[in-house]
């Protein structure tokens, strides 16, 4: 018999399984690109360049000095281009450098041009909370995980901020979620509705469940440093090692050679 995920799929209409799979904005960007060069290169075969430009996006070497529109357009190419960053910058690392979120922003920029700085500011508050200021120093590893969990559910992270404001009592959009937390249960309570009435892009439920059940309060750095620790999240976006081994890797491949 079929399995339930094949007679899920055969369940969508066609619409919805190419929304569900994310594949129109793929589509459309790969035959805009072949527009755009095929009168330069007479030569150019069509049905080949779609071939080697959905070989590089199914490998994630597709989203190198590419637009942000295009680099945040699927969930796919968000983590290709964390595990782009890793794969530049981890020397940094091996090194024990460490860096502002500025100069972090600054080698972001070097892959995607326009890549906002209010991604990678909220990525370091997660490791430094209130005091993500231009001239904090942060170790490469705990950048690196904060940003992917930041880049990759970043509009589910910040509804889930609006969320805790609102419990919090402070509703002004420029306000600092409160350090003393909330009830947990009440948090966890609404972050399941936004789940169930949005299409965000989110962690799994079940880690959130129990990143929230660990206390009565729950504050909303520790929310997210639970989301940006867990190794079960980092392993169901699928390109980053386990963070105690993302640099001894490098390290051993070096004494390798």
């Amino acid at each position: 018999g079929l399995s339930s995920e094949t007679k899920d799929r055969f369940s969508q209409s066609p619409d919805s399984y190419l929304a569900s799979h994310h594949i129109i904005p793929y589509l459309c960007h790969a035959l805009t690109s072949l527009y755009a060069i095929k009168d330069s290169d007479p030569k150019l075969q069509p049905f080949r360049y779609l071939s080697d430009y959905f070989s590089r996006v199914s490998s994630g070497q597709h989203v190198i000095h590419q637009d942000y529109s295009y680099t945040s357009v699927t969930p796919h190419n968000r983590a290709s281009f964390v595990k782009l960053f890793c794969t530049c910058y981890k020397t940094i690392g091996n090194h024990g450098d460490l860096l502002t979120a500025k100069e972090y922003h600054a080698l972001i920029q070097l892959l995607c041009q326009d890549f906002p700085f209010n991604i990678v500011q909220s990525a370091a508050r997660i490791i430094l909370m209130d005091d993500a200021i231009s001239d904090c120093l942060m170790a490469f590893q705990d950048f690196l995980y904060a940003f992917q969990v930041q880049f990759c559910y970043n509009e589910f992270l910040n509804a889930c901020r609006e969320l805790y404001l609102s419990l919090s009592s402070e509703k002004c959009g420029n306000s600092t979620p409160r350090l003393e937390g909330v009830e947990s249960s009440k948090f966890l309570e609404g972050i399941t509705a936004l789940i169930a009435n949005n299409s965000y892009h989110h962690p799994s439920v079940r880690v959130i469940h129990r990143i929230l059940s660990k206390s009565q309060k729950a504050s909303f750095y520790t929310y997210l440093l639970g989301i940006a620790n867990s190794d079960t999240i980092n392993s169901s976006i699928g390109v980053l090692p386990k963070k105690s081994q993302v640099l001894d890797n490098e390290n051993k491949s070096n004494k390798s050679e």
